[in-house]
Parts: structure tokens; C-alpha cells; sequence
């Protein structure tokens, strides 16, 4: 018996052809805090940094090793350096005191691994690649206005609500240095913590 119903219903009823879900991705804000300077790779002594800014997370790679990994983009608008007020080309004090130089920073490149993802506690590490630049040479008078900036994060995220989790990291590695894209490029490394809130875009199914 033909039916003059349109194609895709039946008795009535239209069949719903499931949407694309949308990419989940977070929002975070955080404050990192200095332990103090370390010689790892850099030379320059008496450094100290501190930053805030924003992280954007993004679930883009899928899984591995029961890890969701995600793409990670950092802006620094605040980034407070002291360091010695004046040094040689090495980057050795040639006084005891010290000066605050203002500056900004962007890392582009980064990924996360987080683990336990659906859970209220979410262990979860970071690896981030940019450049952070000065108003003036930092380190050396025969250094660089910008420089490179690389870190390493390690943390957990705690749920507070739906959308809002707790950022703890207290374990994380800043490195600058100018890769000798001038003459002298001493460089520091910095160790620290940072804390702060993360935000949940979208529409939430955890």
C-alpha cells in the first residue's frame, strides 16, 4: 500500500541522523611561581621568572598509551624576569644587584597527554615550544631582544564542577635562551609550579 509519508520516517516518526560531535577543548589560566634558577643547558646565574597567562587545549590527536592527547597553545602576557643588572658577554655578574624586565611570551607548539580523563582526578603532562622576547637584551649586552622558550609540565587537574577543574603543577621546567641567533646566547633554566583554573568549553558529557 503505497504512503504518501516522507522518506526516512515510518508510522510517523523521523529518524535522527546523529550530528558530528564537537571537539572537546579547555581554557585555562595559570600563574607559575620559581624555585629557582638551575644550570642545565642555560649559563646565565641569579635568574628568576615569573608568568601568567592563558592555555587552550584541544582534544585533537585521539589516544595513546590510555592517554587522551591533546594540541596546546600558551600566551604569557606577564612575564616578570630578574636578573643581574649588569653582565658580561658571558652573561657573569659584574655587580650584585639585580633589575626586573617586563616581557611576553607565545608558544604555538604544544601537546598534552591526560590521563584519567572522565575521572575527578586527572594526572597529566605538557611539553610547550615558543619565543618569549624583552624591550631590551636580557642575560648580555651581545645577547637577544626574543628568544626561545621551551617547557615541560607535569600536574593534575581536580574537578570542582561540570566545567571548572583545579590546575596543579607542581613540577614544572622553563627554559629561555636565544639558540645563538646573536653572539652571545647564555641562557637560563628555571624550575617551578604553577597553579590555576581551567574552564571546559561546549557542551559538556563527562
Amino acid at each position: 500500500m503505497e504512503t504518501n509519508a516522507p522518506a526516512g520516517t515510518m508510522t510517523g516518526i523521523t529518524k535522527k541522523t546523529p550530528g558530528k560531535q564537537p571537539v572537546e577543548s579547555e581554557i585555562s589560566e595559570t600563574g607559575m611561581i620559581t624555585y629557582g634558577n638551575y644550570r642545565i643547558f642555560g649559563a646565565a646565574p641569579r635568574c628568576n621568572i615569573w608568568t601568567a597567562g592563558v592555555e587552550y587545549d584541544r582534544h585533537s590527536w585521539g589516544y595513546f598509551l590510555k592517554a587522551q592527547i591533546d594540541y596546546v597553545v600558551e600566551i604569557l602576557p606577564f612575564v616578570v624576569l630578574s636578573e643581574p643588572a649588569n653582565a658580561d658577554f658571558w652573561g657573569n655578574p659584574l655587580s650584585s644587584n639585580q633589575q626586573l624586565v617586563h616581557g611576553v611570551g607565545l608558544s604555538p607548539f604544544g601537546f598534552r597527554f591526560l590521563w584519567r580523563g572522565n575521572k575527578t582526578v586527572k594526572p597529566f603532562m605538557t611539553g610547550k615550544a615558543g619565543v618569549i622576547a624583552f624591550p631590551k637584551k636580557i642575560l648580555s649586552p651581545n645577547s637577544s631582544y626574543a628568544n626561545f622558550n621551551f617547557q615541560g609540565d607535569f600536574g593534575v587537574q581536580i574537578r570542582m564542577t561540570e566545567r571548572v577543574d583545579l590546575r596543579v603543577e607542581p613540577v614544572v621546567y622553563f627554559h629561555v635562551s636565544n639558540g645563538y641567533l646573536a653572539a652571545s646566547n647564555p641562557g637560563f633554566d628555571q624550575l617551578g609550579a604553577k597553579f590555576g583554573i581551567s574552564y571546559h568549553l561546549g557542551k559538556q558529557g563527562r
